[in-house]
């Protein structure tokens, strides 16, 4: 079986049934191979740091089960949203959701260059690289949206708390725009730390808890931020809804999420609808569900009952005979189907509406009417 240099088993040389005895004796051989002080090899550093990251994850129940779950890319998203450590995001970071299907609305850039000028059209692009910086948590929120609206398409206001680049650093984490090598680390990013057990003495590499493993800090630090290069705000964006948008369908939009620290990329946002019922129908997706309450004398001889639909009322007619569950089909007076021009159907159950209370001279008639019978 070939490896995968990215996978944290295969850097350990373990399986991934390996016990937590036996990963720590992986990590603690590895380590001691490519510990900079004794390897002197120009990959050394990396495969120690790597080797490190690998053992961080997989030795801690949490962060394993994570891993080995969603794999990399998951755990990645899982620890960039907090993760249940110190320093989440207050707002965002999340891996599922629940609703309908999503939407993919595209980039939000447009919508926000006037907010964030230069810097959020620098992130969209990818233009910076600078070590420490973090893709951004994506962000989930509900907007109520009317029928009308989310049914014709049109466009809607919406408020919600997101990171943004910080004005007073211009992203950077430092007032000067400045920053230097960490002391503590001496750049690298990780430090070296001693840990004593039963099984003896051993080092191992962790994250620099002075520059969070950029191997960078703030020249003159932005109180503003805290270093972090982002703060969190309120921002209103007018938002299209597609036509024929419908209860739980989420729409996506690329950048719309939090701010990166450190004028990291953009996380999206993803907009859950929830649109309400059309009168007493229910909906699914362009098909509307209802009844049609019909007196058993014109169920019999057949007539016509006036509807409501999204366009306006209508009647229909139904033909003499009709029983009670039939389906009364109502062809192109649905909702529209998603970002289409194209309608749905209402389907209507047939519900007799039998008298519960007869005059005499009713009573006279159906006696009548049963004898013919």
């Amino acid at each position: 079986m070939s490896k995968n240099n990215n996978d944290y088993y295969d850097i350990l040389n373990v399986s991934r049934s390996a016990s937590a005895d036996e990963i720590k004796r992986a990590y603690r051989k590895l380590a001691a191979k490519y510990h900079p002080d004794r390897n002197k090899s120009p990959d050394a550093e990396a495969k120690f740091k790597e080797v490190g990251e690998a053992y961080e994850v997989l030795s801690d129940p949490q962060k394993k089960n994570m891993y080995d779950t969603y794999g990399k890319a998951g755990y990645e998203q899982y620890a960039r949203s907090g993760g249940g450590q110190p320093g989440g995001a207050p707002f965002g970071g999340f891996n599922d959701f629940g609703g309908g299907a999503t939407f993919d609305m595209g980039d939000m850039s447009d919508l926000f260059g006037g907010l964030f000028g230069n810097l959020f059209e620098e992130q969209m692009a990818g233009r910076r690289s600078r070590r420490g910086q973090e893709i951004g948590e994506d962000r989930e929120v509900e907007l109520k949206v009317p029928f009308e609206t989310a049914n014709d398409g049109g466009e809607v206001t919406l408020t919600y708390e997101r990171y943004v680049g910080c004005k007073t650093c211009n992203g950077v984490g430092s007032t000067t725009g400045k920053m230097v090598t960490c002391e503590n680390c001496q750049g690298s990013g990780y430090v070296h730390m001693r840990n004593a057990s039963f099984l003896g003495n051993f080092m191992y590499a962790t994250q620099c808890p002075n520059c969070g493993g950029s191997g960078k800090r703030a020249e003159n630090p932005c109180s503003a931020c805290k270093t972090t290069g982002r703060i969190p705000d309120a921002v209103s964006v007018t938002l299209k809804v597609p036509k024929g948008s419908y209860d739980g369908l989420t729409l996506k939009f690329v950048g719309g999420g939090n701010v990166g620290r450190n004028n990291g990329k953009a996380g999206d946002l993803f907009v859950v609808l929830t649109v309400p019922k059309f009168e007493t129908y229910e909906r699914k997706k362009e098909t509307l569900y209802g009844e049609a309450k019909i007196p058993v004398t014109d169920a019999v001889l057949g007539g016509k009952i006036d509807i409501k639909t999204p366009y306006g009322d209508k009647t229909i007619s139904f033909p003499a005979g009709i029983q009670h569950g039939e389906i009364l089909k109502v062809k192109g007076q649905g909702a529209y189907k998603l970002n289409s021009t194209q309608k749905g159907d209402i389907l209507l159950t047939v519900k007799l509406d039998i008298p519960k209370k007869l005059s005499a001279e009713q009573k006279k008639l159906w006696k009548k009417l049963s004898e013919l019978s």
